[in-house]
C-alpha cells in the first residue's frame, strides 16, 4: 500500500488505546504476529483512505485520530455511516465480502491509521483460527448497531437523533471526566451522521446550550450535563 510503512507503525503493546481495540483480546502469540504485519500512515484532514467502488486492499485500524465513512448522492450530500475511532478495526466487512467498498472513507484531522494488506490478513486468521471468532463478533456488533441506527433514524425525534450524535462523538481522553467533550465534529456532520437539515441540527444545539446541557466553544463542545443529555438521547437511560 502506497506510503505505509513499518517505520510509522505505533507500538500496540504501549498504545494507550489498546483496550479499545481488537489486538488486546488476542493471545499473546498472536499480538506478536500481529504487530509484526502492521504498517502504518498519517493522514491529513479530510484526506482520503478508500473510495466508493475501489476493491478493498485491507484492514485498516485508527491508532490516533478519526477516519469518517459516508456516501454521497447525486446531489453531492454526504451521509456519515459511521466514525472509527482511536482503536477501530474497518474495512473488513468489504474485505470478507470480496466486494468492493460501498462507501468512501477520509481522515477527520490529523490520523494515524495501521493496515494489514489482504494477504498477510489471510495468512493471519489461518495461523490463528481463533481471530475469526472475533471478527464474526464485530461484525454482528455492528450490525446490530446499524439496525439500531436505522430504527432511530425512523423513529426518534431530532433533539435525540444529535444527542446520540454527542454522545458517540465523546473523545477518549474526556470520556471519564466530569465534563466529557467532543473535538473537531463539525455542526454539518452531525447533520450527516444524523439525517436531519443543518436548520434542525442549530435549532437542537441551541436548545441544549440554552439548557445548561451542552456549552460550545471555538474548538470543541463540552457536555455539561451527562446524565441529561442521555436521558434525551434515550428516555430509559438514567445514569452514565
Amino acid at each position: 500500500m502506497d506510503r505505509f510503512t513499518k517505520e510509522q507503525a505505533p507500538d500496540c503493546f504501549a498504545c494507550r488505546f489498546k483496550t479499545s481495540c481488537f489486538f488486546s483480546r488476542l493471545d499473546a502469540q498472536a499480538q506478536k504476529t500481529w504487530t509484526s504485519l502492521r504498517l502504518a500512515r498519517k493522514f491529513k484532514e479530510e484526506e482520503e483512505i478508500y473510495t466508493e467502488a475501489q476493491k478493498p486492499l485491507g484492514v485498516y485500524t485508527v491508532c490516533k485520530g478519526r477516519a469518517k465513512i459516508f456516501s454521497t448522492d447525486t446531489k453531492g450530500q454526504q451521509m456519515i455511516t459511521w466514525i472509527r475511532h482511536p482503536g477501530e478495526t474497518f474495512g473488513h466487512i468489504a474485505l470478507f465480502a470480496e466486494n468492493e467498498y460501498v462507501c468512501n472513507c477520509r481522515a477527520m484531522g490529523d490520523t494515524v491509521l495501521s493496515f494489514v494488506d489482504k494477504k498477510k490478513m489471510e495468512d493471519f486468521l489461518d495461523k490463528h483460527p481463533g481471530t475469526y471468532k472475533l471478527f464474526l463478533h464485530k461484525i454482528a456488533t455492528e450490525m446490530r448497531a446499524l439496525q439500531m441506527k436505522m430504527k432511530d433514524t425512523a423513529y426518534k425525534p431530532a433533539p435525540s437523533k444529535v444527542a446520540r450524535a454527542l454522545l458517540n462523538a465523546i473523545s477518549y481522553k474526556s470520556k471519564d471526566t466530569s465534563t466529557p467533550a467532543i473535538h473537531g465534529l463539525k455542526r454539518t456532520e452531525i447533520a450527516e451522521i444524523t439525517g436531519l437539515a443543518l436548520e434542525t441540527v442549530v435549532r437542537a444545539l441551541a436548545e441544549l446550550e440554552k439548557r445548561h446541557i451542552i456549552k460550545r466553544e471555538p474548538k470543541a463542545i463540552k457536555i455539561l450535563d451527562y446524565t441529561a443529555l442521555a436521558k434525551i438521547s434515550d428516555p430509559h437511560t438514567t445514569r452514565k
